[in-house]
């Protein structure tokens, strides 16, 4: 399907965005648990969302949002958050490694410096300093994820520059016990079994008062990956990409009063894999070196939030810490005999906001807050190959401390007109240490401690129109930001050996999004057509380049301009069958020619940014009818789908280009709102695309890039109570 095809289809019916799914008040579970049919009822389910930080009803929030609620994910059986968040126009999610994962929203992607996406767990938010990774979330007993799209700078802060994923997790239910369970068993091809488990409890302590909710998941996917067949060093491996991850979490929730509410959490991860998901067309690994790979991550995360009731004001107080450690080893590689390889990475965030929001009741509504982050980020690494002229010996500390005052208040000027204001002032201190630095084998005197501060303001403005009760028109204007960051001292130190001069400071980035957008719901509830159009103008782009052979650093380079069409449609044709179309089209290039300190060109004007496909697509189909008094049959196909995109290779100038990739998934079977047993199928028609090209372990092109998981046929079985 051409592209200007679909932009004309998606104008003729102000599509947009929204949740890809719909959900039918078609059937329902009586006392006894049979299923009752109602044909009178035909229309989508209504969705809460907080995203303004206060309830508000999906189609009446004027932003560019999607959400997706638990029962949904449950009836896709989603496992994590790569199996869904496509269906949020303008989302890519990517996983070149096991237990880690990158989001980018709208084409503002990187691979250096600070997320581009805020990523929040409850109240909790993660921004790794130097990190683009986030913690890899599995899709289970969750309350709902709300995806956020375009700069979130006001509610949500730093790194929120292309948009901001939320991930709600279910609350404890008071003088209740609910049970839930789900199995998994699948195959892949050229791989091998796969299985899963998943568990909830929700416990009553005391009536009215206290209760607790324990969820845990523990999942093993086999590799299918193999060594490439032109390593010399090593013995021939098989199956180097297994992937096992366990999970826990309890949360328990007080409430001595109507007015007091206090809920504790804690959660862990972990997570072991091989090899990542990059590999050539023969699914063969990039090296010898990779057979030997060792991947952990680890994460902790505790919590306390506390809500007063003040009458006038819900005041919250969220208190977290944050641990997340993810280490490579290479030790067991015998391709150099003795020879040490590792690189791992950390960080540890302690958050306490202090958020006032304003009750529902006249005409203003309002939201202020404070927010204070201390944030440290370690990565040691040893690569001691002499054999190959590769000595790197560093150990890396740095530190953030930094604080936020944000607020945000909305008027309805009328019963149709309302405006919103918001603006938040930031400030970040950071500091950098970086100790026992060699390399090739001379030891290098790192540089003092290295501080820089950088501050922000980003407003935001909006004006929503709605004309009718079915109809919504608004439009956005609104800054995001991600902080500046210091000079790895490695990169200095080399700089200085080699007689290359790189800064020490990197500028923050800064990114002004304008865009006008409409949600429309017609024939009683039955179809609702969603649309954005979008315009930003991002500067200061914080880019990884390299100075010669052996001198890497990050620098500032120029400006960016991007312009998309988000759109979607969701449609109840019947009380048992429904559509959802949803998709985006961007284009973010770069406004002129990048040039380094040394003339070299690193982009060209009107280059697209890397890893951004110019057009993603994503449909479902779903299908449900009652096969007894009991038991419904149900069924869901989905697709997704991504054109082309380019990617800088290692140090090579010009870009190297993907494939454009399709994946169609399946799910069939029977369920009666208790029980449920499903025929499952991934990627059924095996596509084996590269999706993000990538440079193999001496950063050559060949072929090499990150590839969905071939053909998955499983059984899921889920049971709750």
């Amino acid at each position: 399907m051409k592209i200007q095809h679909i932009s004309i289809l998606a104008l003729a019916l102000a599509t947009g965005y929204g949740a890809p799914a719909l959900a039918q008040e078609t059937a329902s579970e009586g006392e006894d648990g049979a299923v009752t049919s109602d044909d009178d009822v035909l229309t989508q389910e209504r969705v809460t969302v907080t995203a303004l930080r206060r309830e508000t009803a999906l189609e009446d929030t004027p932003l560019s949002i999607s959400a997706f609620d638990g029962d949904e994910l449950s009836r896709i059986g989603a496992d994590g958050l790569e199996e869904f968040l496509q269906f949020a126009p303008g989302v890519q999610i990517g996983r070149t490694t096991n237990g880690a994962q990158s989001v980018f929203i709208r084409g503002l992607t990187s691979t250096i410096g600070n997320t581009p996406v805020g990523f929040y767990i409850d109240e909790v938010p993660f921004t790794a300093l130097s990190q683009t990774i986030t913690p890899d979330v599995r899709s289970w007993d969750l309350e709902r994820v709300e995806v956020l799209r375009g700069p979130q700078g006001t509610l949500y802060g730093a790194s929120s520059l292309g948009g901001t994923i939320r991930i709600i997790t279910n609350d404890p239910v008071l003088n209740e016990f609910e049970a839930a369970a789900d199995l998994t068993y699948s195959t892949t091809e050229d791989g091998g079994d796969n299985s899963g488990f998943k568990g909830m409890v929700n416990v009553p302590l005391v009536e009215d008062r206290l209760s607790l909710r324990v969820a845990g998941t523990h999942e093993q996917f086999s590799g299918w990956i193999d060594q490439a067949d032109t390593v010399t060093f090593g013995p021939t491996q098989e199956d180097l990409n297994d992937f096992d991850i366990s999970t826990g979490r309890a949360k328990l929730l007080f409430t001595p009063n109507e007015r007091f509410e206090i809920t504790l959490g804690y959660s862990v991860s972990d997570s072991e894999s091989g090899n990542g998901n990059i590999a050539n067309e023969s699914q063969a690994s990039t090296s010898a070196i990779n057979a030997t790979r060792d991947f952990e991550v680890d994460t902790e995360l505790a919590s306390a939030e506390v809500k007063i009731d003040l009458g006038f004001a819900n005041l919250t107080s969220s208190t977290s810490y944050y641990d997340f450690q993810a280490n490579t080893n290479f030790s067991d590689y015998d391709g150099f005999p003795g020879a040490p390889f590792f690189l791992n990475t950390g960080a540890e965030l302690f958050t306490q906001e202090f958020r006032l929001a304003s009750q529902s009741g006249g005409n203003l509504f309002w939201t202020v807050g404070a927010i204070y982050t201390e944030n440290e980020s370690t990565a040691d690494q040893l690569f001691l190959l002499p054999s190959v002229g590769l000595n790197i010996d560093s150990q890396q500390l740095q530190t953030s401390e930094s604080y936020a005052l944000y607020g945000e208040a909305t008027y309805q000027l009328s019963d149709q007109w309302a405006a919103t204001v918001g603006l938040r002032y930031f400030e970040d201190e950071i500091d950098r240490q970086d100790e026992d630095i060699a390399f090739d084998g001379v030891f290098l005197t790192p540089p003092e401690q290295i501080n820089n501060s950088f501050d922000d303001f980003s407003p935001r403005f909006n004006l929503a129109w709605t004309p009718n009760e079915d109809t919504l028109v608004f439009g956005t204007v609104s800054r995001g930001f991600r902080s500046g960051n210091t000079q790895a001292a490695i990169s200095l130190a080399t700089a200085t050996l080699f007689g290359v001069e790189i800064p020490e400071e990197i500028d923050p980035e800064e990114v002004w999004n304008y865009e006008i957008g409409s949600k429309v719901t017609l024939f009683d509830g039955r179809v609702t057509l969603d649309g954005v159009l979008y315009f930003l103008d991002y500067s200061n782009l914080q880019t990884q380049v390299g100075f010669g052979q052996f001198v890497f650093g990050t620098i500032n380079t120029g400006s960016v301009e991007g312009r998309g069409f988000e759109f979607a449609a969701n449609v109840a044709a019947s009380e048992s069958l429904s559509f959802a179309l949803s998709g985006n089209f961007n284009n973010t290039e770069f406004a002129e020619t990048i040039i380094d300190s040394a003339g070299n060109t690193i982009f060209t004007e009107g280059q697209s940014i890397p890893r951004v496909p110019e057009l993603t697509l994503a449909g479902s189909v779903d299908y449900t009818r009652p096969i007894s008094p009991n038991w419904n049959a149900v069924g869901r196909a989905s697709f997704e789908y991504n054109s082309e995109r380019e990617v800088i290779v290692g140090g090579f100038p010009d870009p190297v280009t993907g494939d454009d990739n399709t994946r169609v998934n399946l799910r069939l079977g029977v369920e009666n709102g208790r029980y449920g047993v499903f025929l499952t199928a991934e990627n059924l028609f095996n596509d084996d695309s590269a999706v993000n090209p990538a440079g193999d372990a001496l950063g050559a092109a060949g072929g090499f890039a990150s590839r969905y998981r071939p053909r998955t046929i499983g059984l899921n079985l889920s049971a709750a109570f």
